[in-house]
């Protein structure tokens, strides 16, 4: 900022080494002021001084423009650059990125700021921003409304849409509402500039999608609760970005419709006894309704069913029954075959002499087992005859 001091004649300027000062008398423009002392006579006018500083770079002036065209000697100062409408301008000084330049712009620079160089990248060879130059936007921090060089009035816009698609995704470019292109996996931007441009993702990779707290009426009507789990992955991401707007919706409702008529058309003893007939029908009636849209069902499996209290203890006693009864069954059914074994070995030994002491010395043996200290006299038939006499 340019130093002013009043004397009795009229001012001393001192305008710095990085400065450029324009003198005005009486509102109008009277000449430039270099870098040094100055003093400026005036005891029957107005004068003002309006400093700029050149590492600022470009001419911030409202009427910039104007004065330019209007002074040589001030255009002899600046950098005039005009943008066509279909290119954007890009600013180097020193040659580091400085900031972008919107179309149908002029540029007001100051030589004295140094080595400065503008170089124009044209929109209709495409929207894409090269990788190079978007590394360096990235680097140099200039995708920034505030950084961007244009004339004042113009509307500040985010020049460059940057979006990194994630592994095992792809985005889906939208350019003034139309789909435009698809982008596979990795860092991407694009030139927004007079466009309303946008990117969606889409999971290519499988995705699950729970169905939970569904309350059904069977065909009995007993109203239960189901819970039904699927994986779905996207095989046709255009076709879906097109006529999908929310993918994991279409595919929910379709899962609910088809479990609810899986569930209303059969009884209750019917889904307790075959658990697999609701995955069965959700799969076939959904898998063919998702395909059409370009998706894959490849798994749906109905997790748990929520019984009312009330069914729950009423089978719970039937169940109770059930097992009381098989287990009478089972009871009576090996008694039976005790007895018949029982009844087989006693006609085998009322005809063999031989298989019956077999059994009895083995009944002896059981027995011996439990005595302590046993004196055998008179053979084993006497042993026989007195071991029930035995304590």
């Amino acid at each position: 900022m340019a130093v002013i001091e009043n004397t009795w004649l009229g001012k001393q300027i001192t305008v710095a080494e990085n400065e450029i000062a324009l003198l005005y008398r009486n509102k109008k423009f009277e000449k430039v002021l270099a870098a040094g002392r100055h003093h400026v006579h005036g005891m029957r006018c107005t004068l003002e001084v309006n400093s700029f500083d050149t590492n600022d770079l470009y001419f911030d002036d409202p009427n910039a423009l104007q004065m330019v065209r209007d002074h040589e000697e001030i255009a002899g100062l600046v950098h005039e650059w005009k943008i066509d409408k279909s290119e954007v301008g890009l600013l180097y000084h020193m040659d580091v990125l400085q900031g972008i330049v919107m179309p149908g712009g002029t540029l007001l620079v100051w030589k004295k700021a140094g080595k400065l160089e503008l170089k124009r990248v044209s929109l209709s060879e495409g929207l894409m921003v090269e990788r190079s130059l978007l590394d360096d936007i990235r680097l140099r921090n200039v995708n920034q409304p505030q950084r961007l060089l244009v004339e004042p009035g113009s509307r500040l816009q985010v020049p460059v849409l940057e979006s990194v698609v994630p592994a095992g995704h792809i985005g889906m470019l939208y350019v003034d509402g139309v789909l435009q292109q698809e982008l596979k996996a990795g860092l991407y931007g694009f030139w927004q500039i007079n466009h309303e441009m946008e990117i969606k993702m889409l999971d290519l990779r499988q995705n699950t999608l729970e169905v939970s707290g569904q309350e059904i009426l069977t065909k009995d009507r007993v109203s239960i609760r189901v819970n039904l789990t699927a994986g779905f992955r996207i095989m046709d991401a255009r076709q879906v970005a097109e006529t999908l707007p929310d993918y994991e919706a279409f595919v929910y409702r379709a899962l609910q419709l088809a479990l609810r008529e899986a569930v209303g058309t059969r009884t209750l003893d019917q889904l307790l006894e075959d658990k697999l007939h609701i995955n069965t029908t959700v799969m076939d009636q959904v898998a063919a309704e998702l395909e059409t849209e370009g998706i894959r069902l490849e798994r749906a499996g109905v997790k748990d069913i929520v019984l009312p209290g009330e069914i729950r203890m009423i089978l719970n006693r039937v169940v109770e029954a059930q097992k009381a009864a098989e287990a009478n069954v089972i009871k009576r059914r090996e008694e039976t075959a005790a007895t018949r074994s029982l009844h087989n070995t006693a006609k085998m030994m009322e005809n063999n002499p031989i298989l019956l002491r077999l059994k009895e010395l083995e009944a002896l043996e059981k027995v011996s087992e439990k005595v302590q200290n046993l004196n055998v006299y008179g053979g084993i038939d006497q042993l026989m005859k007195q071991t029930v006499r035995l304590d």
